[in-house]
């Protein structure tokens, strides 16, 4: 144990943090002098607001094929603002397996169907599928 200790001495000793100071009191005194403002986390950022052109390609393209992903990144925004645009407008975005699509879904897998061809043919994602069939 004692050269345990004094191998810890030395390497305290030679190490950059060295000094008068232990290195934990340091950084504590450092961090206390931090030129940072207390409480400012930083500034929220509002969402950029849609061109009329935009909101049409958004509405466009989430009526095409059903979801918010692929809209929002065509107009160049994010998942939960396009989100936010529809519901707006009277969409309903948030899409749950019905009782008939997880009945549809068992059916078709019992019967031996991948679970990806499940999901192509009932219109969500294999994730989804995968968690409706346990």
């Amino acid at each position: 144990m004692g050269a345990l200790l004094r191998l810890v001495d030395l390497l305290h000793h030679y190490s950059k943090q060295s000094g008068d100071i232990p290195p934990v009191q340091g950084l504590a005194d450092r961090a206390r002098e931090t030129k940072r403002r207390v409480g400012s986390a930083g500034a929220v950022k509002r969402a950029r607001q849609l061109r009329p052109e935009e909101l049409e390609t958004l509405i466009a393209q989430y009526r095409e094929n059903g979801s918010v992903t692929a809209p929002a990144k065509a107009v160049g925004i994010t998942r939960q603002t396009a989100g936010k645009y529809l519901s707006e407008f009277g969409f309903v975005t948030t899409r749950r397996m019905s009782d008939d699509d997880i009945a549809r879904a068992r059916e078709a897998h019992e019967a031996g169907k991948s679970v990806n061809s499940i999901a192509r043919m009932i219109g969500f994602s294999p994730h989804t599928v995968v968690r409706a069939l346990r």
